[in-house]
């Protein structure tokens, strides 16, 4: 599993994940005036309030589905599996690959996340007021950003599943966006009232979800758990035909 990972990480796809990450963080904040200083703090609601943008909720199945969803289909058809297989077993080798199709978007967003709050503070921070960043207002940053993760690792899940079922790295890549903006397109003109149904949702977790968003944190969790299970079980069928 840590050659997996390894190559995974050093992928372009990983990268190009998390450049588009960045990129879509980047455009969607709202830049503060410079020509007073800024609340203690400025740079981390900056950044929430971008996870909440047009073009990060547009970008998001795109940079969930870059790092490894179409890894199994070039390993199943440049012959590695047939040479691989004999050595690590059928069950390690689904493991890690659903372990490592899930890891891949999570890491991406989550890497794109940290890089950018990591720009806002080298450029924001020396602008702000003395004083105490409110612990609450990086709670409030942790949140999104893990929901983010969530959503996409389930939508690579998905994109490796799509891949594995129809043989084609284009539906690998293309479904999970179709899927996802099939949500979005029944929950604005049909299903208004329906939460789940809506990407923009899962990430603010405006509605009533619970105290502490707790269903909300239990639908993503759910939806994961499912999609890996989904995709190993799909895997499996793949190789009993090698």
């Amino acid at each position: 599993m840590n050659a997996e990972i390894r190559r995974m990480l050093s992928g372009r796809g990983f990268w190009a994940a998390v450049l588009l990450g960045c990129f879509g963080i980047a455009m969607g904040a709202a830049y503060p005036k410079m020509d007073k200083l800024l609340e203690p703090g400025s740079f981390l609601k900056m950044e929430r309030e971008a996870f909440f943008s047009q073009i990060v909720v547009f970008l998001l199945p795109v940079a969930a589905v870059l790092p490894w969803s179409d890894s199994f289909l070039e390993e199943w058809k440049g012959g590695f599996l047939k040479s691989s297989l004999p050595r690590t077993g059928r069950r390690f080798y689904v493991e890690s690959k659903i372990f490592t199709v899930a890891m891949g978007g999570f890491l991406a967003w989550m890497t794109a996340g940290i890089l950018l709050l990591f720009l806002f503070f080298v450029i924001f921070f020396p602008a702000e007021k003395r004083g105490e960043i409110p612990p609450a207002e990086l709670f409030r940053l942790l949140l999104p950003m893990l929901r983010g993760g969530l959503i996409t690792a389930v939508l690579g899940t998905f994109g490796g599943i799509c891949g594995a079922l129809t043989g084609s790295v284009y539906m690998a890549y293309g479904l999970p966006f179709v899927g996802y903006y099939f949500c979005m397109i029944l929950h604005e003109r049909y299903f208004q009232e329906v939460l789940w149904l809506y990407p923009m949702e899962w990430l603010e977790g405006s509605g009533a979800w619970g105290n502490g968003d707790q269903g909300l944190w239990l639908f993503l969790l759910l939806s994961l758990g499912a999609a890996v299970l989904i995709h190993r079980a799909v895997l499996y069928g793949r190789l009993e035909e090698i």
